[in-house]
């Protein structure tokens, strides 16, 4: 008997996995995003060597090199939701998600403040002697709690003594209003406040709010701890822990987006023309006002409203 020509029709092959549900599906769809601007990170943070800038450009591009290894670091936690994986397998661990999107969110504050942002050469001087003064206030509490030689306290007290007179008559103190002077006069790392953040850069109007969710998760605090239940919070896909991841993410990337963004405007003549495709298919997602909507509360689970 003859063969006939026409080929066989091949059978559509049948998922051996459950179907997303819409969250999961929702949550693929910001993994991807995420994953565009953390190729776009790491394609800048391997080519941002030898550019000669001043000290806060070379604050800035540290702080983004560790930047990019915490945007590296949250990929790995973050669950994997394709056809080849059983989405039953994938863990869901929120506080670690939480916990590295705010180290994200606290990274691109100290590049805006350190680095970025368009300031005088007086407040770029002041604010460097600042950092010095916070960094050894802070190992002196380390030694000091050691319980380090009297001789090393001494010459941390001396040295401290000297950075507080240098900050106290600077030319620029004076700029300050009276709350970011007394920050200041501490030693605090930064005399902005969240609120101040807000006022000042566009990437950062819903600062307390992202903050604030990230730092419940991060912290065992009621809204972390009482949602456990027998669904809840064991690494398990659920709609509350999806949703949340959701929001986390979403405040992960806008942060990423906006460090690298700042790192290329930043260095427009040895980064910006060369990545300049790269950079420009993310450039929205720092500012875009809907992707900005961490958290719309009309959306979360009924439990969480009260």
């Amino acid at each position: 008997m003859a063969k006939s020509s026409k080929p066989r029709k091949k059978r559509a092959l049948k998922s051996k996995f459950r179907r997303l549900t819409d969250l999961e599906i929702a949550f693929r769809e910001e993994y991807k995003k995420y994953s565009e601007v953390l190729n776009a990170t790491k394609k800048v943070s391997l080519n941002q060597h030898c550019i000669d800038t001043d000290g806060r450009g070379i604050r800035a591009v540290k702080i983004f090199t560790r930047q990019t290894l915490s945007g590296m670091s949250l990929s790995k936690v973050l669950p994997k939701l394709s056809p080849e994986l059983d989405p039953d397998s994938q863990f869901w661990d929120l506080c670690s998600l939480a916990s590295m999107s705010r180290n994200i969110l606290e990274a691109y504050l100290a590049i805006y403040y350190s680095g970025t942002e368009l300031i005088s050469e007086d407040e770029a001087e002041l604010r460097f002697f600042i950092g010095q003064l916070h960094r050894n206030r802070e190992w002196y509490q380390i030694h000091k709690k050691r319980n380090s030689d009297e001789d090393v306290l001494r010459e941390f007290e001396e040295g401290m003594l000297e950075q507080k007179n240098r900050i106290k008559e600077h030319p620029y103190l004076g700029n300050l209003f009276h709350p970011q002077k007394n920050k200041a006069l501490k030693g605090d790392e930064m005399y902005y406040t969240k609120a101040d953040f807000e006022l000042k850069d566009e990437v950062c109007k819903s600062l307390r709010m992202d903050y604030q969710l990230l730092s419940n998760f991060v912290h065992p605090l009621p809204l972390s701890i009482e949602r456990i239940d027998n669904d809840r919070g064991r690494g398990e896909s659920n709609m509350y822990d999806v949703t949340y991841s959701i929001a986390c993410l979403k405040v992960a990337t806008r942060y990423l987006a906006a460090s690298t963004i700042a790192i290329v405007d930043h260095f427009p003549e040895q980064l910006g023309k060369r990545f300049k495709s790269v950079i420009n298919p993310i450039r929205g997602f720092h500012l875009d006002e809907k992707f900005n909507k961490s958290i719309d509360a009309a959306k979360l689970p009924p439990c969480l409203k009260r």
